[in-house]
């Protein structure tokens, strides 16, 4: 029995393959960049390094609303700056910005935990 293999997009036929292939199994793909395939079937996706993520934190008795609308436009600003494609920003379900993500311009992806690996590269 053949094992999955993983490699990089060829072109924007295949990217749209994976992008269906996700959505027909009740889930998201966001801009893959390598495919996975078994037996000549698209298996699963990845999107290696194409999104940024942003982590942030305020105080919650710290910034004002209004604060956060100029800091939200500097984040803006320092991204289009880094990079031509969108970027992930996570918010906790108990943040006070939950509330306003739409408003702000965020689009959700899907409901997820984010994890981060314990173990760093060693070459």
């Amino acid at each position: 029995m053949p094992l999955p293999q993983v490699r990089k997009i060829r072109d924007e036929e295949e990217r749209q393959l994976v992008i269906k292939a996700a959505i027909d199994d009740n889930d998201n793909m966001v801009y893959p960049t390598h495919l996975v395939e078994k037996n000549g079937d698209i298996v699963g996706g990845w999107s290696l390094g194409v999104l940024p993520l942003v982590l942030a934190w305020s105080k919650s008795d710290g910034i004002n609303a209004k604060e956060s609308l100029i800091l939200r436009n500097n984040l803006s600003s320092i991204m289009n700056d880094r990079s031509p494609n969108p970027f992930v920003i996570a918010c906790n379900d108990s943040s006070p910005y939950i509330s306003y993500m739409k408003k702000f311009g965020y689009d959700p992806i899907w409901k997820t935990n984010l994890f981060i690996s314990k173990w760093k590269n060693t070459y």
